[in-house]
């Protein structure tokens, strides 16, 4: 058999190459079906051209090869948007949010498509359920959420003012006597006023929209009872002798006072024990102070103790320097001590009685040579006719101590007093 001749087997091979071409290009064109991007590129050339039909169809097919492409979804939404497919446009945006809570494009389709229907409740309910903050915050308008109250609900010792906050543009309509608010009910335009008694508060917001939230309570407990004048004994009057002056403490509220002769509140001197009375003229206001800042009625008290001491105050001062002298506590009456720059001092405080004597007490400061002063633990007592002098100390139970000053036995002690009494 002869071979075939060259002319023969080139026009095969003219034939074979445009099939394997096109076989090539058949190939290609069945692959691209399935390449999710390229059909995706293809339905956004068609969008730019308005050949919403194809688009539509390369979109869709891009999807069905990657459905939980967010950005395949969206552009096939605003395909369906585009063409006047509402519905269609907004359960791909749906679809959208299941699978990307924060996508705002697909909440900003959504949006526009319940306005075209004036539906502001699906709006509503829609970005109610939305947990991006963002995404809330730019479509708050729309939002009905509950008012707020403030201050919230709870028990008071004073009257308040109760603010009912909307979220929004609308109106806040409430009730007061535990009734459900209605669009009939009182329209909040300034602070509710809570005065003393029990109150149910209840309160709903219409947005700009009127779409209404939940209605919601709070309750109020307001306790504006003004606290009695504070029982204090003795009486006013003249006294002879050192004086305790007492007040009665109230089971709730505390007792404060002044001496000065202005008008006592919560921010003066807390009474917490006895105070002894002072020399001479003095006179006291005392008022109770209830838990929730309610200023009680006042008592006023007016005291002249006059002592009839056998020695003054600046003498006592100076028998109580010789007694430390003596005993090797200061070096001189002027306060001074051995080895230290610095001198002590004493500063008379008031006069108290302790086993029926009567005594002038004095707090000792010790003073650095700058003139800078530091309280020591040491409290002495001069009695104030016979001059003997002691370091005295309160006990816990509120009664004192008197000791010898000593240098060699510092801590010989009297009978404690009977009595109580604040802490000199």
């Amino acid at each position: 058999v002869e071979p075939p001749k060259k002319t023969e087997r080139k026009k095969r091979w003219f034939w074979l190459l445009p099939a394997a071409l096109l076989g090539l290009i058949a190939g290609i064109v069945i692959a691209l079906h399935y390449v999710p991007g390229y059909q995706y590129n293809r339905g956004v050339a068609c969008l730019e051209r308005q050949q919403y039909q194809e688009a539509e169809k390369r979109l869709l097919r891009a999807v069905s090869l990657s459905p939980n492409n967010v950005s395949y979804l969206n552009r096939l939404s605003g395909c369906y948007y585009l063409m006047g497919e509402w519905e269609k446009a907004k359960e791909v945006c749906l679809k959208t949010i299941e699978l990307e809570g924060s996508n705002e494009e697909a909440y900003r389709r959504l949006v526009l498509l319940y306005e075209k229907n004036k539906d502001y409740e699906a709006i509503n309910t829609l970005i109610q359920s939305c947990s991006d903050r963002e995404i809330r915050s730019r479509y708050g308008d729309y939002l009905a959420d509950p008012p707020t109250f403030d201050p919230a609900g709870g028990l008071y010792y004073q009257k308040q003012n109760v603010k009912l906050i909307g979220n929004a543009a609308g109106t806040v309509y409430y009730t007061l006597d535990g009734a459900t608010p209605t669009e009939e009910s009182d329209v909040y335009t300034a602070p509710v006023a809570m005065e003393s008694g029990s109150h149910v508060l209840k309160a709903f917001f219409v947005n700009a929209y009127g779409v209404k939230s939940d209605v919601v309570t709070e309750n109020y407990y307001i306790d504006v009872t003004v606290p009695t004048a504070p029982t204090v004994t003795p009486a006013s009057g003249e006294y002879a002798y050192p004086t305790q002056i007492e007040v009665d403490l109230p089971e709730e509220g505390t007792v404060y006072y002044t001496t000065d002769g202005s008008q006592p509140d919560a921010n003066s001197q807390v009474y917490e024990n006895p105070i002894w009375m002072p020399v001479g003229y003095s006179k006291f206001r005392f008022v109770v102070v209830s838990p929730g800042g309610i200023t009680g009625e006042e008592t006023k008290m007016q005291y002249t103790l006059n002592l009839h001491p056998v020695l003054n105050t600046e003498a006592a001062q100076n028998r109580l320097l010789l007694n430390l002298k003596d005993a090797g506590i200061l070096s001189d009456i002027q306060g001074s001590i051995e080895g230290k720059n610095g001198q002590n001092r004493y500063l008379y405080r008031y006069p108290l009685t302790v086993n029926e004597n009567h005594y002038y007490l004095y707090r000792e400061y010790y003073e650095e040579a700058d003139g800078s002063t530091t309280a020591t633990p040491n409290r002495y007592v001069v009695n104030y006719i016979s001059g003997e002098c002691y370091r005295i100390e309160q006990q816990p139970d509120g009664t004192y101590k008197l000791y010898h000053i000593d240098p060699k036995e510092k801590t010989d002690e009297t009978t404690p007093e009977s009595r109580s009494g604040n802490n000199p």
